[in-house]
């Protein structure tokens, strides 16, 4: 076997780096080229006689209809309209969006996080209805939308964005409306500058949205009670942050702070809520200033507890909390605005809604990242320790299920939705569990290849001897926020799919290898995670990583794509490292675990520079029969002895602990030591300085 020359590509930078993929005769299998597959029972067919609809799409016929209806003349915007954008966010640019929330997925039929949806109106009931979304939903797009709309398939070469269609569409005047409370300030600017260059005008609507103005069964706001978060969770009072918020406003020379994000207005105050869908967030906004901290919120919501927890009722203002109703908001940012007291108002640059910066004058405007966004990443003590005690209890439920999975699957048993809530039940039993994190992507054979698949009664497929299964999962526990990926396979997978596999799993060990400068940006570091992938012409289209709450969302800042907000080289930093691989209609893998970011032990220290490291904080094993041990290089291999052996020393105690005995012989038969002897010879050329190089290199750009 030969020693063949590798271009990785490192921030911009380019190294010649030995490598070994396996030669032309040992089986390498190219990927399948991508071909339109026949529409089944699971995606539309729109050129069909008549058009096939799947089970599975939304008819949105009559939605549209009354949609149209209500741009022809409406008092939200004081006549017509001729296009109308509905977005997929809520009033505070979530990620994740309560039910009465799922506004584009209501009127579209598209689910996700992802999409924005556009409905023209010809002025004599008809028009056009379009949706953008990116890669993570092109299958799922296909099997949820109806005729009526057009899929713009995002950032691929043809496809218009949504100000480029709207301008093809309408005429000379044209007026477009949208919902300014739904969309940040950068995406109202996007639209409306480039749509008055070419004569036409973006409008807010007032009063209302047109979406809910049809939306005949829309869900009631949640009426659940808060949770109180003490400090053997939180670490920190919220006196004490709101001091430290303080000193940041000061720095700014910042008169008043609006926070808006549900997670940093929670983090703030040590409060908990489940308003949202597996984010323990309430809707509320804050406003900070030198002498007062005012929580905007549903006051039904303040019991006695949080009253006591938040010191109502107290006179000074520098050490309570005042509370107002959720809907004054606006109200109050639009009287700091006229307070000749305040000079300056700091408003978050990413996470502010138009609807709220436009109620603050240019003059007094401070449009920065918002100061809770760094302090809420880095974990301090009592944090950090949580994170890694709650992913030591769901590293039990995990291992649990997968031992079971061995058993059943075999017995043809088991099913996407089944499985999902067997994994639920078994995280339930943990200490401490509050529910899930997210909806499990449990994925069986080809629906493994729809990145951020959700089983449904029409998808839903058993788990097979015959198919690779993707599990993605997480819980939510009151010290902690867990995410985890395992792909495993219960009969004899193929030699492609263990080649996949084991690349995927190369490039997630050679993220955990990497050494690199405080201040380091997770885009620096992503090209390690794909540059086994791109030996071998293979990719995936999502980021590497994002950071995690403690008992919070379960996405948050940094990411690995990220170039601004948090840089991922901050110890204390907790972060996911999740490469994959998808073979469209075959199969999908993703090996996911997080890492805390934590000093790393060099022998020296330039200029007294800080130098970085990620430790594993997910604890769960890979799947031996799926790795290529051949393809691997020897410090890789050794970082999973390593990894496998701090499983045993980590898991294996809590399981006896918790009498799950027959878990525990699993678990030492699943981590054994790999010898060296199974890799190539190739392979063991490759050094620790070797892959240390590659880190260093990179970090050479990071600042």
């Amino acid at each position: 076997m030969h020693s063949a020359i590798i271009l990785l590509i490192c921030a911009g930078a380019v190294f010649l780096v030995s490598g070994d993929p396996v030669s032309e005769g040992d089986g390498v299998h190219p990927r399948s080229p991508r071909v339109k597959r026949a529409p089944g029972d699971s995606e539309r067919d729109c050129t069909a006689t008549p058009p096939y609809i799947p089970p599975t799409a939304k008819d949105t016929t009559d939605l549209l209809r009354r949609l149209r209806q209500g741009m022809q003349s409406s008092a939200y915007f004081a006549g017509s309209i001729q296009a109308y954008i509905i977005p997929a966010g809520d009033a505070h640019l979530s990620e994740y969006i309560s039910e009465r929330d799922q506004r584009r997925a209501f009127i579209s039929g598209l689910s996700g996080s992802s999409g924005t949806a556009v409905v023209t109106n010809d002025g004599s009931g008809g028009g056009k209805a379009a949706v953008w979304t990116d890669s993570r939903y092109f299958l799922q797009a296909e099997q949820q939308l109806d005729c009526n709309w057009i899929l713009m398939r995002q950032y691929e070469e043809g496809v218009p964005t949504i100000v480029e269609w709207l301008v093809s569409e309408l005429g000379p005047g044209g007026r477009v409306g949208i919902d300014p409370h739904l969309v940040s300030i950068s995406t109202w600017q996007g639209y409306a500058d480039p749509l008055e260059a070419d004569g036409k005008v973006l409008i807010e609507s007032s009063g209302g949205n047109l979406i809910d103005a049809i939306w005949d069964d829309r869900p009631p706001p949640s009426t659940a009670p808060l949770i109180t978060q003490g400090l053997n969770y939180t670490g920190k009072s919220w006196e004490d942050k709101i001091t430290d918020i303080r000193e940041k406003m000061s720095e700014q020379n910042a008169d008043a702070l609006v926070l808006t994000k549900l997670d940093e207005v929670a983090w703030l105050v040590n409060l908990r809520g489940s308003d949202v869908p597996f984010n323990p967030v309430f809707f509320a906004y804050a406003i900070v200033t030198a002498n007062t901290a005012v929580l905007y919120l549903d006051t039904n919501k303040v019991t006695d507890d949080v009253r006591s927890h938040l010191r109502l009722g107290c006179t000074t203002g520098v050490s309570c909390v005042q509370v107002e109703a959720y809907d004054t908001l606006l109200s109050a940012v639009e009287a700091l605005a006229a307070d000749s007291g305040i000079r300056k108002i700091w408003i978050s640059s990413a996470s502010t809604t138009y609807a709220v910066f436009s109620k603050v004058p240019e003059s007094k405007q401070i449009l920065d990242a918002s100061p809770v966004m760094k302090m809420k990443s880095k974990k301090n003590a009592v944090e950090q320790q949580g994170l890694k005690n709650a992913h030591i209890r769901d590293a039990v439920a995990k291992c649990e299920y997968l031992m079971w999975l061995e058993d059943a699957v075999p017995r043809g048993s088991v099913t996407e939705i089944s499985g999902a809530d067997y994994l639920q039940q078994l995280r339930s039993r943990q200490r401490d569990y509050m529910g899930l994190s997210f909806a499990a992507i449990s994925a069986s054979g080809p629906n493994g290849a729809v990145v951020h698949y959700r089983p449904s009664e029409e998808t839903n497929r058993p788990i097979t001897t015959s198919d690779v299964y993707l599990i993605d999962s997480g819980g939510q526990y009151k010290d902690g926020t867990t995410d985890v990926t395992r792909t495993v396979h219960f009969g004899q997978p193929t030699d492609y799919q263990r080649e996949t596999y084991t690349l995927v799993l190369m490039g997630a060990i050679n993220e955990f290898l990497q050494v690199f400068k405080q201040g380091t940006f997770g885009i620096r570091l992503d090209q390690a995670a794909r540059a086994p992938l791109f030996s071998y012409g293979l990719e995936y289209g999502h980021g590497t990583g994002h950071g995690l709450g403690s008992f919070l969302n379960v996405h948050e800042d940094p990411y690995f794509r990220g170039t601004e907000g948090v840089p991922v080289g901050e110890e204390g930093t907790f972060i996911t490292i999740e490469p994959g691989y998808y073979e469209d209609g075959q199969f999908g893998i993703r090996l996911e675990t997080l890492a805390m970011v934590k000093e790393a032990d060099t022998k020296y220290n330039f200029n007294g520079r800080t130098y970085l490291t990620f430790e594993p904080v997910t604890l769960v094993p890979f799947q031996e029969k799926m790795i290529k041990f051949d393809m691997m290089n020897e410090n890789q291999l050794t970082w999973l002895n390593d990894y496998h052996r701090k499983v045993r020393e980590t898991i294996g105690p809590e399981l006896q602990r918790q009498g799950k005995n027959d878990v525990y012989d699993w678990l030492m038969k699943n981590t054994q030591s790999f010898e060296t002897s199974r890799i190539s010879s190739g392979a063991k050329a490759a050094s620790s300085v070797f892959l240390l190089a590659i880190a260093a290199m990179c970090s050479v750009f990071s600042t």
